[in-house]
């Protein structure tokens, strides 16, 4: 298996419920994230969600977004499909906390 230290992952989650059910990550370049969706997407036997604004405007913002029933054109078996880059050499993104961001 090759070295990814140091390397971007994306990290894709199914959530049912409130339960992640399955986890994996998959080697990603941070400007070109369609070719690891689609890796992630094979991988949980899933089919390619809708990217709209919304999941644009979270990724770029925290670096994570999440994809649910309404980005799919055929029925999901689980509540949410979440992605997160991990990016080991770019800084640590501020965490949202509601009550001071008020």
């Amino acid at each position: 298996m090759p070295d990814t230290t140091g390397q971007a992952r994306l990290w894709g989650r199914i959530v049912k419920g409130g339960r992640i059910v399955r986890s994996q990550t998959v080697p990603c370049d941070p400007q070109n994230l369609d070719e690891a969706l689609l890796l992630l997407c094979r991988h949980f036997d899933v089919p390619r969600p809708l990217w709209l604004r919304k999941n644009e405007n979270e990724f770029q913002e925290f670096g994570r977004t999440h994809f649910t029933q309404d980005h799919f054109l055929e029925p999901i078996s689980f509540t949410r499909m979440e992605i997160e880059l991990i990016a080991p050499d770019a800084p640590r993104r501020r965490a949202r906390n509601p009550l001071t961001d008020a």
